[in-house]
C-alpha cells in the first residue's frame, strides 16, 4: 500500500475516535495526488456541540507528514512519516575525441611556406629542413662553380627537391651553360615541377630559356 495512502487512513481513524470522545460531528476533506512523486492533503475539521471547530488534521504527502491539532482541551498531537526514495545515477565519462595522426602537414622543407613540401615524386618526399640544409650550404661553400656543379650532380641524384629548393640550387651558378647543365640533372627530381616554370626567367638567353621549359616539363 501506498506509503501516503497509509498516512492518510491512520490519520483519518484517528481524528475520528477523537471526534467521538468528544460527541463532535466531522466534516473530512481528503486530496490525494499519486502520481510519479507521492503527495497527499488532508483536512479534517470536527465541530463540538458549541459549533466551536473540535479538531484540524493535515498530513502532507512527498514522504508523509501529519500535523494534528485538537482544541476543546485536548493535547497538540504532531506525527511526521518520511519515506525516502534513493536514485541511482550511474555516471557515464564523456567520451574523449581521438587523438588524430599527425599528418604530412607539418612538414618542413626549410624554406619556408613550401607548397611542394607535402608532395610525393616516384614516391619520396622532397628534402626535409635538416637534410637541405646541409644540401644547401654544401654548395654554397664551394667556392670553385666546376666543383660545385659536379656535387651538386653526385647529390641531385640521391634525393628530391622542392620547386622552392630547386630555384635557389640554380642561383648558386652564375655561368648560364652550367646552370642549364644542373637543371636537367636536377629536373626529374622536383616534386612539384609545375611551380618551376617561371625559372625560365633566370635565362637570358632565350635559347637556353626555352630549353630550360622543355626539361621541366618532361
Amino acid at each position: 500500500m501506498n506509503p501516503i495512502v497509509r498516512a492518510v487512513l491512520a490519520s483519518s481513524l484517528f481524528v475520528s475516535s477523537v471526534c467521538f470522545a468528544q460527541g463532535a460531528e466531522i466534516n473530512m476533506q481528503v486530496d490525494v495526488d499519486d502520481q510519479d512523486m507521492p503527495a497527499a492533503r488532508i483536512q479534517v475539521k470536527a465541530s463540538g456541540q458549541d459549533g466551536q471547530d473540535g479538531a484540524t488534521v493535515k498530513v502532507r504527502g512527498g514522504g508523509a507528514m501529519m500535523d494534528v491539532r485538537v482544541t476543546g482541551g485536548m493535547t497538540t498531537t504532531e506525527t511526521r512519516t518520511e519515506t525516502r526514495t534513493e536514485t541511482n545515477t550511474e555516471y557515464v565519462a564523456p567520451v574523449r575525441e581521438r587523438e588524430r595522426a599527425p599528418s604530412h602537414g607539418s612538414r618542413d622543407c626549410g624554406t619556408g611556406t613550401d607548397e611542394g613540401c607535402n608532395t610525393r615524386r616516384d614516391g619520396q618526399f622532397p628534402m626535409d629542413a635538416s637534410t637541405w640544409r646541409g644540401f644547401y650550404q654544401s654548395l654554397k661553400s664551394e667556392p670553385n662553380e666546376i666543383v660545385r656543379e659536379e656535387k651538386a650532380g653526385k647529390m641531385l641524384k640521391r634525393v628530391y627537391l622542392t620547386a622552392a629548393q630547386f630555384g635557389m640550387v640554380l642561383d648558386l651558378f652564375p655561368n648560364e651553360i652550367t646552370r642549364l647543365d644542373v637543371a636537367r640533372e636536377a629536373a626529374p627530381h622536383v616534386v612539384d615541377p609545375q611551380h618551376a616554370l617561371g625559372f625560365s626567367s633566370k635565362w637570358r638567353n632565350s635559347i637556353s630559356g626555352s630549353e630550360y621549359t622543355d626539361l621541366i616539363t618532361e
